[in-house]
């Protein structure tokens, strides 16, 4: 299992097997504007995770879920996504590369803590980044099995917002619609290639015809087994002529 438990406590473990070692090379660089010192940072992130505990245990209390709390949630962890990547960004300057890739990851289970208990996803990009270093770094088809089952839940997530406002190319949402569509290429799975494609036709309709050309281009580069071109063949036949509107 990619994340075996989902909670505040597998979150902040993470957190804290990185962030000591980030801390000490501040200390050591003299870093003290308040505002990229890592200790203040983990302060911080640790004064947030206390907050978001304490809400969420209100929340699964049985006390009566309203707007203003799930709104309150969506805010608190979005500041937390905004944390790591300060503290990310802080450890790149640090030259610390490891630590900051890593730091970043941790948006991907805190993105998905967020949306599982029913809060707004706010800030894309670094998740997306972590669920791209993922889907690089993964070989077996089971491992990108479970990373597509996670690109699903943020995607059906934000799907309404997707819907009622067709993104760009380059909008962070496009992004991650593309990343879920190779996952599933890349998992050699037909029956996930095609549920991601049809996913892709639906939000991205005026990207999906360049998507499949390039896919096509792949089948041969990558030597894709027959099982798979053949999905990718039978939609790029679909979306290879112009679209007519009737």
């Amino acid at each position: 299992m990619l994340f075996p438990i989902l909670d505040l406590t597998y979150i902040g473990e993470r957190f804290d097997a990185i962030a000591p070692a980030l801390v000490s090379a501040g200390k050591e660089a003299g870093v003290k504007d308040p505002d990229r010192s890592p200790w203040a940072l983990q302060q911080a992130m640790h004064r947030l995770m206390e907050l978001m505990g304490i809400l969420v245990g209100q929340l699964e209390s049985g006390s009566e879920t309203t707007d203003g709390s799930l709104d309150e949630l969506s805010e608190l962890g979005d500041y937390g996504i905004q944390l790591l990547v300060d503290f990310s960004t802080v450890a790149a300057g640090l030259e610390m590369p490891q630590e900051s890739e890593e730091m970043e990851d941790i948006t991907l289970p805190l993105a998905l803590w967020i949306v599982r208990h029913r809060g707004e996803l706010r800030t894309l990009a670094p998740v997306i980044n972590s669920l791209a270093r993922l889907a690089n770094r993964f070989r077996e088809p089971s491992q990108l099995q479970q990373l597509y089952v996670l690109s699903v839940e943020l995607i059906e997530a934000l799907e309404p917002l997707m819907q009622a406002q067709r993104p760009d190319k380059a909008h962070p949402w496009s992004i991650l619609l593309m990343n879920q569509a190779i996952i599933a290429t890349r998992s050699h799975q037909p029956e996930l290639i095609d549920q991601a494609y049809e996913t892709l036709c639906r939000l991205l309709p005026d990207q999906a015809s360049d998507f499949f050309r390039e896919g096509m281009e792949q089948m041969d580069a990558l030597n894709y087994p027959q099982k798979v071109r053949e999905v990718v063949e039978k939609y790029y036949n679909l979306w290879s002529q112009p679209r007519i509107l009737h």
